[in-house]
């Protein structure tokens, strides 16, 4: 596949990184991802959102998209008004390490559970 002029000018921040490039847009275009079973739905939207951003496409034959589970997010969080906050950095992660998997980067990463957001619990 070769990337169109409406899809260069779409990715071409992605293609300028040498982590990414042409090759690695094609291989984001190609990608397709799916919800793990168990994982937190809002940390969810917002990988998910990275991810079509980046030119992947949800699709229930895809990879599988790990996110931390709700009790997961809510131990990172410490305190309830740190849950949106925690989904939008736990989902972040999970996009990143999702897209370090399909480039060839590295193998995806889990968050370190010894991390919180808050000291309160």
């Amino acid at each position: 596949m070769s990337l169109d002029a409406t899809a260069r000018r779409r990715y071409a921040r992605q293609l300028l990184l040498g982590e990414i490039g042409e090759a690695g847009q094609e291989r984001l275009l190609d990608a397709r991802f799916r919800r793990e079973a168990g994982g937190d739905a809002d940390a969810y939207a917002v990988a998910a959102d990275y991810l079509e951003r980046a030119g992947s496409a949800a699709d229930p034959s895809g990879a599988v998209l790990r996110v931390p589970s709700t009790s997961a997010l809510r131990r990172f969080a410490g305190a309830p008004a740190l849950e949106e906050s925690a989904a939008a950095i736990l989902g972040a992660f999970s996009a990143v390490e999702h897209l370090k998997e399909v480039l060839g980067i590295a193998a995806a990463r889990e968050l370190p559970r010894e991390l919180r957001l808050s000291d309160e619990a």
